[in-house]
């Protein structure tokens, strides 16, 4: 089956365009990606500078520019990174409300990733805890526990948990957690957290007045610290001892107050400092330097956490103010690149439909110039089968007759000779006919004479040809191929009449009308059913007509034939 080249062309530009596009648009959403995606990794390494600095509030507001960035781009692990430091930063400045809800938005991000779950549930809890909500924190921490993958995190997790409990003043648990702990062999290679861990049993030991077993623990945890020149460590050393010393030697407990009050002034801590404050308060005889100290350390930290707590409340109004004016230019812009889009889109829609009207007007042209050629061969051929029959069917009759009687008759016979002259006579008109009816038809001034010619030539002692013209039609105006069509059809016609029909009065009327030429064809013959018509020569008629967009119409219901003909001018 032959297919036409024009749907696959159509094909071709549509899909064509249409990957185009497709591939215009991921190119450009890749390069959007890329963009965010840097910046955000920008923000989020200058971040990292500031927060390695103890730079909170910078680092806190860089986080928070990067996470807007992830957020475009929807990167949801860079996202909970940059909760999970926003949250450090703020409990570092005391900031626990602030830092629980960053950590919560955080959880949303990473549901099932077991990179931070751990980090983020340690941290809720830290803030729970400092918010002295025991009972969330104590979840937290058992969350962490049961999400570690490694001994050290599981370790944390139990210290901080034994912390939870030495606050609720359940002594036993935490002695307990932490004597489990402290059999890990691997914590051998960690001397520092070792010392954490020692000195927070110790201190749960002399809680529950077993205070030799406890003093000698945190004088061995002091030991290490001293050891591994951990003075961050030492902190909770000398305030954990200072406390114990308290109801027994006030000479020492001031002591080890005076050196927990100096390593926390060093490393900014502010609660151990308040803590070591009050247990100067507690073994000085002349405290009131010491209150005043713990007064004003204890107000200004209480301004600073509050200050802290607005201010990183601004910042994440500030970024998002930043992001949102980001937003409103990226909007404008993509806004831009979508009109130059349309605008394009535009272009290439008018551009294939130029290209596809090209196509259609050459494939109709080639189309049509192929079916004028194919009906003109088919034409053709009907006309030589048509000729064939004839010259067949009556002249080579009546050449044999003729040749029959000039073998069987003697010619020198006056009755004999006119008879041949007769059957000659009639050979000669019967050829004369055939050529008539395919010979060329003169379309120019002299066809409407030719056509009334052809008309009359049917006439004869037993049929008589009326023919009704309109004088008001302009035959100058008609294409050659229409009067071609009407001069072989009415010939078709007459042939058909002549032959089959035996009418005796043939009735040809031409009528102008605003956009036709109507032909009305009767006879008073015997008539024919249509599916004889469509079996007969007539059928050759009706393809004529349709093929000059005219109409044709045959109606064999009464005596004769009648044939309406409408012609399109």
């Amino acid at each position: 089956m032959n297919r036409s080249p024009f749907l696959f062309c159509v094909f071709f530009c549509f899909l064509f365009l249409a990957c185009n596009e497709s591939d215009e648009k991921m190119v450009q959403k890749s390069t959007v990606v890329k963009e965010h995606n840097k910046k955000a990794t920008d923000y989020q390494n200058k971040a990292d500078a500031y927060y390695a600095q103890a730079k909170y509030d910078s680092a806190f507001y860089y986080y928070a520019r990067a996470k807007i960035s992830f957020d475009s781009i929807e990167n949801k692990k860079n996202i909970a990174y940059c909760l999970l430091q926003m949250a450090r930063a703020q409990q570092t400045m005391g900031d626990y409300f602030g830092s629980e809800d960053n950590l919560i938005e955080a959880l949303h991000f990473i549901k099932e990733d077991n990179e931070y779950l751990p980090a983020a549930n340690n941290l809720l809890g830290i803030s729970a805890k400092e918010l002295k909500n025991y009972e969330d924190a104590l979840r937290y921490y058992n969350i962490t526990y049961q999400l570690a993958s490694d001994s050290l995190t599981k370790a944390i997790a139990f210290n901080n948990i034994a912390n939870v409990y030495t606050k609720q003043g359940n002594y036993k648990k935490s002695v307990n957690l932490l004597g489990k702990v402290l059999t890990w062999k691997f914590l051998d290679t960690l001397p520092k957290r070792k010392a954490i861990y020692m000195n927070n049993l110790g201190y749960a030991f002399t809680k529950l007045k077993e205070n030799e077993k406890g003093l000698d623990l945190m004088q061995q945890a002091l030991s290490i610290s001293n050891k591994e020149d951990d003075s961050y460590g030492r902190i909770e050393s000398h305030l954990y001892l200072s406390e114990y010393y308290l109801p027994y030697n006030l000479q020492k407990s001031r002591s080890f107050a005076q050196q927990a009050y100096k390593e926390s002034t060093k490393h900014n801590s502010i609660d151990e400092r308040l803590e070591a404050l009050l247990l100067l308060i507690k073994t000085s005889g002349n405290n009131s330097a010491f209150a005043l100290k713990y007064a004003v350390l204890n107000d200004s930290i209480t301004q600073v956490r509050n200050s802290a707590k607005s201010q990183f409340a601004k910042m994440r109004y500030d970024a998002r103010l930043v992001n949102e004016e980001n937003l409103k230019l990226k909007n404008e812009k993509t806004a831009n690149d979508l009109q130059l889009q349309k605008n394009k889109n535009e272009i290439n829609f008018w551009s294939f439909s130029a290209v596809v009207l090209v196509i259609i007007i050459i494939f109709l042209f080639y189309y049509f110039k192929n079916k004028r050629k194919e009906d003109r061969l088919k034409a053709s051929y009907q006309t030589e089968t048509r000729i064939a029959k004839k010259v067949h069917d009556e002249l080579a009759n009546d050449v044999f007759h003729t040749m029959s009687f000039v073998e069987t008759k003697k010619i020198e016979e006056p009755e004999n000779k006119e008879t041949l002259i007769n059957l000659l006579d009639n050979l000669y008109q019967r050829s004369r006919n055939i050529s008539k009816e395919n010979e060329s038809i003169e379309t120019g001034e002299s066809f409407i004479e030719n056509l009334i010619e052809m008309i009359n030539g049917y006439k004869s002692s037993k049929q008589n040809v009326i023919i009704k013209k309109d004088e008001n039609i302009n035959w100058s105006s008609i294409s050659e191929i229409k009067k071609i069509t009407l001069f072989r059809v009415l010939q078709e016609l007459l042939v058909n009449m002549k032959k089959h029909s035996q009418a005796s009065i043939v009735i040809v009327s031409l009528t102008n009308t605003k956009n036709d030429i109507i032909i009305d064809y009767s006879d008073n013959g015997k008539g024919m059913e249509m599916q004889q018509v469509k079996k007969s020569g007539i059928a050759n008629a009706e393809n004529r007509i349709q093929n000059i967009n005219g109409s044709i119409t045959f109606d064999t219901t009464s005596n004769g034939l009648k044939v309406k003909i409408s012609i399109p001018k």
